[in-house]
């Protein structure tokens, strides 16, 4: 069984508010911004960082307390 990359979890957890194809480019286009790497290359230390810069979009797409849930709940599941 293959084992999920940090940037495919987010992606997984996104898609629930976002659908598969928008939350797959936004955590790319949010990896190469907030991070200056491809979404296959980031690194779980670098998790913290790309789901901050994640957040203010996803405020204004779902609200802040799905955006928040979201976040924090991915944050302690890929520490």
């Amino acid at each position: 069984m293959a084992t999920l990359t940090p940037a495919q979890c987010i992606v997984a957890a996104l898609a629930v508010h976002l659908g598969p194809n928008t939350a797959q480019v936004a955590v790319k286009a949010f990896a190469e911004r907030a991070l200056g790497v491809h979404a296959e290359e980031v690194r779980l230390d670098q998790v913290p960082t790309l789901l901050q810069a994640l957040r203010p979009m996803l405020r204004t797409l779902v609200g802040q307390r799905a955006s928040d849930e979201t976040l924090e709940r991915l944050g302690r599941e890929l520490r």
